[in-house]
């Protein structure tokens, strides 16, 4: 059963135009001799037609049609007048008013330049310390212009601290203290060197309480203490005081504050090997060595020491393990001289988010000393947590609220069996409130409540004036009044454009309204649907009225304009017109009456031409078929072809070519018949004198007239006569040398003989060859003939050995016979010896100068390697034995060819290692890698990977593609991207994580990340495959990647090159490295 063709049935059907009321009109008017009555006006402008409404799109057929020149009610359009309000305001910029800060007591934000996320939350835990604020404001101005360090502080905490903008660019400061705001450092480190540099820049101020506000709040003392255990007396080092600005507590395998706390003072002994040589005993004994306590700062940073090193891999790690700590934490009974009132609340806790120790993003969480508020800072977010420091509600498993009992100091205490001076309070049971996290880095402890014991060294002069200077508040009023100005200006601006858009939008709508026109009304004006549909699309509408595209060469309006115009009503036109101006106006009288004539001229000579053409068609297929032998003039038949064929359009166009233009030559005479295109037929009288008219009115020059007895140009004769000539000969030789050389010509494979004499020639050449002699019709011709055989010959042989540079193709030993593989590009090919004369009389070579070759077998494959000096020549005896004959007496001996001169297997070998280095030498391109889901791929797989093909500028897809046994990809790569880079495209392309992908060529596995795809033979279109062995667990490549990165780096620059190490000791330095 057929299938119905549904090719063309949406194809709207092409009207008939010579039926049309239009067409009707015109030859109305061409008869009566330009006399043109309303009526006729009306039907040719198609004023007739009803205005509508609620059409899809505005209709070309109608210019009472006004639908679509604007969206429906409630509707929208993507650009434009009529898109949504929000998009139109987006356009206006950016919102200054979105980031005013809702009050000074909401803490604001610092912007995040690249990766400053450490240095930010640095800087909001110090500026929420209000001593420390206070200290940075009573800097006097002449220190500040000395140290644009502590200046840009002093400017960044007044912003903080009186800003009216939620966040506040931290890009001054960051500047001031050259840090790259790209790379992402450790903000522990960045604490410790910015304090070193805050306490060498504060000291030449005068002011007490900012002078040593560094030390006052953040210093404490300690004393390594060595006791021997035989004398129990301290070594003389012990004594000796440490200045600490925080406490460096280990975490991995301990579970809460305390048991780092238990850890960092618990006591080491010094025995066997590290025994301890005591001044008093005079020789090496046992001994304990300890941390003291010897005095608290009021701040106390707890460092807790999350990352670890992997000396095998030489990196750091992360450790993830929750770790608890405390609302409120006793230290007195840490002292040296343990006090019963010493207690810290929490104040800050900097968290470090990410599974990678050289990327993720820190964030604190800090209370504001003044109301007991948690805050969360993110650079410019600011959040509010509540009485909790993790939220009223924390909603993330890695941060908790718990309650716990944990043992806290009370009064009374114990003394320690040693009566080394060191009490420990003795502990009761009491509630309190602990939290958890696996990704807190530092906890902030301040001091709550002290005696004179615990604070004799770190008594701070209290500045209570926590105002701005004056400098720093003038400053702050001239940003705050800038900006309040940019927030107005821009609500300004914002509304003054709302309103010039809806005000557009009621013009649009009124003007559209009135736009219509009563048919019978003769009061209107033509306008340019363009310039309309821009005026009713556009916020800015075009500056006047331009009617130029719907006017004629007569200034008019013509018929022809009418599906590119609207009839408007005089009062939409006089709105437009009084507003816009412009024009010119195109009223109802503006019909053009010489473009009307001319139409109806058209229209009628278009249904002459069309009934002529009907009434000869049947003439012009008669000739076409031959019927016509005797018509006394000659066209193009492939032009008379196409007229019977044309559909497009009822009269011939400017475009088209005469009928006999395919028949002239650059003479001007007629061409041969025989030249290309030239095909002509005979055509009867009448049907050549129509053409000819039609014809002559637009291609006047291009008409000639070739009657049927008129002769071919004798010059165009000639030379396809010399052509034909050359052609002939060219056929009869190559027909000769195809039967001269039928076996080679045909291209089949042919017995080789052991004892007969054979000669070589290259298989590129003898494929030139072959398809130069079999080239017909066209082509016989057009191939260039082979190189010369002695040229061919010559380039075979090395100059330093003169030895051949290609070897022979291998032989095939198959039921008794010798054959050669086949090739058409590489490789030299046999040749009988009878074949090898003939080609050196045809192509111009020296028979003696031929390459020769003789069958000839050796004992094994590996001996053949050794040259022919070692194989078994077939003796003369030999040469009437049939090859069977031979096979039985050289046993098991493979056969190969012997020739001379001898193949240069050393120049072959740089060439082929040349030629391998090139190859490997590629740079982005394809490759392909199949995901397969199973131990094993499928064989189609394996198949592919060891058959891999190029394709040249064929366009692939990054995109992962689903396969019957998996996903597939193609990746963009260089012969010396490494393996450790592949995986690391596999994995972000189908997520399987580097550890687990197991990467094959064919059955091969691929290993070694460190080596590259050149070194393991992967070339541009080669296939892959992967298989996922599922033993890691999913992690983020990002955290690969940037790990990746800084692992390339040598040495951790760290903050070297920046002004946080400039005045700071080396020993500082390494001292930071070495405990991270």
């Amino acid at each position: 059963m057929n299938r119905p063709n549904t090719r063309h049935k949406n194809k709207r059907p092409r009207s008939d135009e010579s039926n049309s009321p239009s067409a009707a009109v015109f030859k109305k008017i061409h008869s009566s001799d330009g006399d043109i009555s309303k009526s006729d006006i009306r039907q040719l402008y198609m004023v007739w037609k009803l205005p509508c409404h609620g059409c899809h799109g505005n209709t070309k057929d109608s210019p009472n049609c006004f639908c679509g020149l604007i969206p429906a009610a409630n509707g929208i359009r993507k650009t434009g007048l009529w898109q949504k309000m929000q998009e139109i305001i987006r356009a206006l910029g950016s919102n200054p008013s979105r980031d005013l800060r809702d009050s000074t007591d909401t803490p604001a934000g610092l912007t995040n330049l690249g990766a400053t996320c450490y240095a930010n939350s640095i800087l909001q835990c110090l500026y929420m310390n209000i001593s420390f604020r206070t200290g940075i404001f009573s800097l006097e101005l002449e220190v500040l212009k000395k140290h644009p360090v502590l200046d840009q502080l002093s400017r960044l905490f007044a912003q903080l601290h009186s800003s009216k903008m939620a966040f506040i660019d931290s890009a001054p400061f960051i500047k001031a203290l050259e840090l790259d705001n790209g790379v992402q450092q450790d903000s522990h480190e960045f604490l410790t060197l910015f304090l070193s540099l805050l306490e060498q820049s504060l000291s030449h101020s005068k002011v007490p309480g900012a002078r040593t506000i560094v030390q006052h709040l953040f210093c404490g003392r300690v004393s390594h203490v060595t006791r021997c255990s035989s004398c129990g007396k301290d070594s003389a080092a012990s004594s000796k005081m440490e200045d600490f600005y925080e406490l460096e507590l280990n975490i991995k395998g301990l579970n809460n504050l305390e048991e780092s706390l238990d850890d960092y003072f618990s006591k080491e002994a010094l025995d066997g090997e590290n025994q301890y040589f005591c001044e008093s005993c005079q020789k090496r004994v046992d001994a304990t060595r300890c941390i003291k306590l010897r005095s608290l700062p009021p701040v106390v940073n707890f460092q807790l020491k999350r990352y670890v090193f992997l000396p095998k891999t030489t990196t750091k790690k992360k450790i993830s393990s929750t770790f608890s700590f405390p609302r409120q934490l006793d230290l007195g009974k840490r002292l040296s001289n343990p006090s019963s009132s010493c207690t810290y609340d929490l104040a800050a806790i900097l968290i470090h988010k990410g599974t990678g120790a050289n990327s993720g993003h820190y964030v604190a969480h800090i209370k504001d000393e003044s109301n007991g508020q948690w805050w969360e800072f993110d650079d410019e977010t600011v959040s509010k947590l509540g009485l909790h420091p993790f939220g009223e509600k924390p909603g993330k498993a890695s941060n908790k609220v718990d309650h716990k009992v944990q043992g806290i100091s009370t009064a009374g205490s114990l003394t320690d069996n040693n009566n080394n001076g060191h009490q420990e309070a003795a502990p009761t049971s009491t509630k309190v409130e602990m939290f958890s996290s696996t990704d807190a880095y530092m906890l902030m402890y301040k001091c709550t409540t002290k005696d004179d014991n615990a604070t004799e060294n770190n008594k701070i002069v209290e500045i209570n004036n926590d105002s701005l200077p004056q400098h720093l508040l003038d400053e702050i009023n001239e940003l705050n009044a800038s900006y309040l100005k940019s927030c107005e200006e821009y609500q300004s601006k914002k509304d003054s454009h709302l309103t010039y858009v809806n005000e557009r939008r009621q013009e649009v709508k009124s003007v559209l309204t009135e736009a219509p026109a009563d048919p019978e009304d003769d009061s209107y004006f033509w306008i340019s649907t363009d310039w309309l549909r821009q005026w009713a699309d556009n916020i800015t509408p075009p500056s006047s009225i331009d009617n130029g595209p719907i006017q004629c060469e007569h200034g008019k309006v013509p018929a022809s304009k009418v599906t590119s115009m609207k009839r408007l009503s005089s009062v939409a036109w006089e709105k437009l017109y009084l507003k816009y101006g412009g024009g010119p106006t195109l009223s109802s009288d503006d019909f053009c009456m010489e473009c009307l004539k001319d139409g109806a001229k058209n229209a009628v000579s278009a249904d002459v031409y069309r009934e002529r053409k009907a009434s000869l068609k049947n003439l012009a297929e008669a000739a076409l078929s031959g019927n016509c032998p005797d018509g006394p003039y000659f066209i193009s038949k492939t032009w008379l072809t196409h007229w019977l064929r044309r559909k497009n359009s009822d009269i011939p166009s400017d475009a088209d070519n005469g009928p006999t233009s395919a028949l002239r030559c650059c003479h001007g005479d007629l061409l041969p018949e025989d030249a290309p295109g030239a095909k002509r037929v005979s055509i009867p009288e009448n049907l050549w004198l129509f053409l000819y008219e039609t014809m002559n009115e637009k291609k006047a020059d291009d008409i000639v007239t070739f009657p049927s007895d008129c002769q071919p140009c004798e010059i165009c004769s000639q030379e396809l006569s010399d052509v034909a000539s050359v052609e002939g000969n060219l056929r009869a030789v190559k027909v000769k040398q195809r039967q001269k050389h039928e076996k080679l010509a045909s291209g089949k494979s042919f017995t080789l003989h052991p004892g007969q004499k054979y000669f070589l020639v290259p298989s590129s050449w003898l494929s030139e060859w072959r398809a130069y002699i079999t080239a017909t019709g066209k082509n016989i011709s057009s191939l260039p003939e082979p190189h010369t055989l002695e040229v061919v010959v010559s380039s075979l042989i090395c100059e330093k050995h003169s030895r051949l540079l290609q070897r022979p193709l291998d032989l095939v030993c198959k039921r008794g016979s010798i054959t050669q593989k086949m090739s058409t590009t590489v490789g030299l090919t046999v040749i009988p010896e009878y074949d090898w004369k003939l080609f050196s009389e045809e192509w111009s070579a020296r028979p003696e100068k031929g390459i020769s070759a003789e069958i000839a077998f050796s004992k094994s494959s590996q001996e053949k390697l050794h040259g022919p000096s070692e194989a078994t020549p077939i003796v003369d005896g030999d040469r009437g034995k049939s090859l069977d004959d031979t096979n039985d007496d050289l046993g098991a001996r493979e056969p190969y060819i012997r020739t001379d001169p001898e193949v240069c297997e050393e120049c072959i070998g740089e060439r082929e290692s040349c030629a391998l280095v090139e190859k490997l030498n590629y740079q982005n391109e394809d490759i392909h890698v199949y995901f397969v889901r199973g131990k094993e791929a499928p064989k189609s797989i394996k198949e592919a990977c060891s058959k891999a093909v190029v394709v040249a500028d064929r366009r692939t897809s990054k995109r992962s593609r689903r396969t019957s046994s998996g996903n597939s990809i193609s990746l963009k790569v260089s012969g010396s991207t490494s393996i450790y880079q592949l995986k690391l495209m596999i994995w972000e392309s189908l997520g399987i994580v580097k550890e687990n992908q197991k990467l094959h060529k064919g059955s091969v596995e691929i290993e070694d990340d460190l080596a590259t795809l050149a070194d393991k033979g992967v070339f541009p279109g080669d296939i892959l495959w992967v298989r996922d062995s599922e033993i890691y667990e999913n992690r983020d490549i990002a955290d690969e990647i940037s790990e990746q990165k800084a692992d390339m780096l040598q040495v951790e620059e760290g903050f070297r090159g920046t002004l946080l190490t400039s005045g700071v000791s080396v020993q500082l330095c390494q001292d930071i490295t070495f405990s991270e």
